[in-house]
């Protein structure tokens, strides 16, 4: 294993997204009178239509000042639709340029030299930058805090997911969410039950006897976008922190000996101290295959709360490495707070797989 670290500092990234929004904040969009009055009856009724299938699949948070960001992920059908909407437009398309083309015909006929008759070639088929629209509507209790909209991304790769992100306060809230054809055609509703965590920076640097982690999550990559992206906006199989300038793609806990992905959560109770290095946390950190120790690696320190690690998955033999056989095991980590005079500790088990 290798440290890895981000690409901004877990600090500055906090206090540029508490900035740059505000936790909470009514924000109103234009919404066509359809999609409101769809928002509308599902705020009411709270019965989705099931058009396109939208379904909840998970929700990643990221520790702010004093609010959370946080990204829900949701599946839906739209692959079909799209090339439904597309199949519609080419035969409107080559509808009309029939229809210019026997008008050009007609009007050839009455010129009886051939080089003045007039030519006509038919413009590209193009087609709209995206075919649907997202609108998102936030509700705590019967309050509509948030309202934004975002296009749908549509290209050439099929569809695992897609996700959006917004700030939000901890607390209980409902997200409803409309996807609309860019033509106003069809829509589909579904209403999402949100329980945002107490993972603020307040709550990270109280201090706790035991050491506790936000839920650990593997990546298979993260990427640094060029420029921030502050606007509400939908991305498809990743999701994003824009504000941060960071794309995240997760993946499972299933893996090839070969992979290297990363592991990430907060750590919730280390205090920190006037330092260049305000925290000081130790994670010692093993693999096991049942009760035996399989590997186990340097001591780490963490001059932050984020863990942000690159985990390898090998075993040692005689100080040999070598892959780990297929099978399932633990990655047991046991974290210190050497601020703190008793050292204030937490061990975790994270489960994983290694297959063929």
């Amino acid at each position: 294993m290798r440290k890895f670290m981000l690409c901004l500092a877990w600090l500055s990234v906090i206090f540029i997204l508490g900035l740059t929004l505000s936790a909470q904040e009514a924000v109103r969009t234009s919404i066509p009178e359809s999609v409101q009055n769809s928002l509308d009856g599902l705020q009411k009724t709270r019965t989705s239509n099931g058009v396109f299938n939208i379904q909840y699949k998970n929700t990643y948070f990221w520790a702010l000042e004093k609010a959370v960001y946080v990204n829900l992920v949701f599946s839906t059908d739209l692959d079909g639709d799209v090339a439904e909407l597309k199949n519609q437009l080419k035969k409107q398309y080559d509808e009309q340029v029939a229809v210019e083309m026997k008008k050009l015909e007609e009007s050839n006929k009455k010129i009886r030299k051939e080089a003045d008759k007039k030519k006509w070639e038919p413009p590209a088929l193009t087609y709209p930058e995206a075919f649907h629209n997202l609108y998102m509507r936030v509700l705590k209790g019967s309050l509509v805090i948030q309202e934004y909209r975002s296009q749908v991304p549509v290209d050439g790769e099929a569809a695992m997911y897609y996700s959006f992100g917004t700030i939000l306060a901890p607390g209980e809230y409902d997200v409803l969410v409309n996807i609309n054809r860019f033509d106003n055609t069809r829509d589909g509703t579904q209403i999402f039950k949100l329980q945002v965590p107490e993972l603020t920076l307040t709550e990270i640097t109280k201090p706790r006897k035991d050491l506790q982690i936000s839920t650990p999550v593997f990546f298979k990559e993260v990427k640094r976008l060029l420029q921030p992206e502050t606007r509400f906006t939908v991305v498809k199989n990743k999701y994003e922190n824009g504000p941060a300038q960071l794309d995240f793609y997760p993946c499972g806990n299933t893996f090839k000996a070969s992979d290297k992905p990363t592991l990430a959560f907060f750590i919730l109770g280390a205090v920190s101290v006037q330092s260049a290095e305000p925290w000081n946390i130790a994670a010692n950190i093993e693999i096991r295959k049942g009760k035996e120790r399989v590997t186990k690696f340097e001591e780490l320190k963490l001059s932050n709360p984020y863990f942000y690690q690159l985990i390898e998955f090998s075993k040692k033999d005689k100080e040999v490495s070598s892959p780990l056989p297929v099978g399932d095991y633990t990655l047991a980590m046991e974290l210190k707070d050497k601020n703190q005079s008793d050292q204030a500790k937490g061990i975790f088990e994270i489960a994983f797989k290694i297959v063929e």
